[in-house]
C-alpha cells in the first residue's frame, strides 16, 4: 500500500523560505489567483514538492504590493492588477540563495 502525499499549507514567507532552502527543490511553481477580498483582487500561490509532500504558500495583495513577500503589484491601463514574472524569479532566487532553481508557471504545466 502506498502512502498518499501530504499537502502542507505554509502561512509565513520565512517558514516557506526556510523549508525551501532545507529541502532544496528543483523547482518552484507559481500561479496567479483571483482574490476578491484583497485590494487589488490578486493572489499569488507558490508551490514546491518533495517525494511525498507538497508545500503551498499563498500571498495576497495589499495596496501596491503582496502582503507577505512585499513583491510589487502593478495596474495596467484597464485597471487589472499584475506582477512582473522576472521580479518574482529574481526574488525567489535571491531569497533562497540559488541560481539553479527553476521557477515555472502552473499555466506552463497545463493549469492547476
Amino acid at each position: 500500500m502506498r502512502e498518499q502525499a501530504k499537502v502542507i499549507h505554509i502561512n509565513k514567507w520565512e517558514e516557506f523560505k526556510k523549508l525551501a532552502i532545507a529541502l532544496c527543490p528543483a523547482f518552484v511553481a507559481y500561479t496567479v489567483q483571483k482574490a476578491p477580498l484583497s485590494r487589488p483582487p490578486i493572489g499569488l500561490k507558490l508551490v514546491f514538492s518533495t517525494r511525498d509532500r507538497q508545500y503551498i504558500f499563498l500571498d495576497f495583495a495589499h495596496g501596491t504590493a503582496f502582503r507577505r513577500t512585499k513583491l510589487p503589484i502593478y495596474t495596467n491601463e484597464r485597471g487589472d492588477a499584475y506582477f512582473e514574472e522576472e521580479e518574482l524569479k529574481t526574488f525567489i532566487c535571491t531569497e533562497l540563495n540559488r541560481k539553479d532553481i527553476s521557477i515555472i508557471s502552473f499555466e506552463v504545466l497545463g493549469g492547476y
